[in-house]
């Protein structure tokens, strides 16, 4: 089955909503994202579930294989933007997790640009891709996504929805504002960030932090 995470990213960008019931939720994804050529369909679907699964195991490498070969069926089944953009996001998501860099960076990129264009959640793609750069500490490219995120976290009114996914956000920006000599920008997210960890003691973000970097191919 599809993961929670883009469970709520398609149908976020797709029905504007943030949640729906996972079996039902895989039917309309079976139906209604995988759409094209029946057999590149076919096998694009078969191999997004080997993808979900691999990740779901902790099995990265087999996780970003089956994304691979998934994005490369949906797209000779022409799917929509809004598909693709899934299985992108997925594949550079797992690809940051073996560190294949370079991929993580332009299939996320890539994810970004097709939700742009079809009015999809391209907040998504941006803050994962922002979370690449903070675990490499490369806290210049991190501030650039981050800041590219706020107001659409804001507008989502994510601090109420997930409050300590939100707190987790502003920690990350805050600290990296920091180590770029901006101190007096990370102060206040500091102080919002210790707000909700108070009001929300013992609480956990809705959604696991994708652990990038942490299964690097041995040379």
């Amino acid at each position: 089955m599809f993961s929670r995470e883009s469970l709520r990213h398609f149908f976020h960008h797709t029905y504007g909503v943030q949640t729906m019931d996972l079996r039902l939720g895989v039917a309309l994804v079976a139906c209604v994202v995988l759409s094209g050529c029946a057999i590149n369909e076919s096998t694009a679907h078969r191999y997004a579930n080997a993808g979900v699964s691999a990740s779901q195991r902790g099995d990265w490498a087999v996780a970003r294989e089956n994304w691979r070969r998934a994005v490369i069926n949906a797209r000779l089944a022409r799917m929509n933007d809004r598909a693709l953009a899934v299985a992108h996001y997925e594949y550079g998501r797992a690809s940051g997790v073996v560190c294949e860099w370079v991929e993580a960076e332009f299939a996320l990129k890539e994810a970004y640009r097709l939700d742009a264009a079809s009015g999809g959640p391209a907040y998504m793609a941006a803050y994962e891709l922002g979370r690449t750069h903070f675990d490499r500490k490369q806290y210049a490219e991190a501030v650039e996504q981050y800041s590219l995120v706020k107001a659409e976290f804001e507008k989502l009114q994510v601090e109420t929805k997930d409050p300590v996914g939100y707190a987790d956000y502003l920690d990350e920006y805050a600290m990296a504002l920091e180590q770029t000599g901006k101190a007096n920008e990370a102060q206040p997210l500091r102080v919002r960030s210790d707000q909700l960890r108070k009001t929300f003691p013992g609480k956990a973000a809705h959604t696991e932090k994708t652990p990038y970097g942490t299964q690097c191919k041995k040379t």
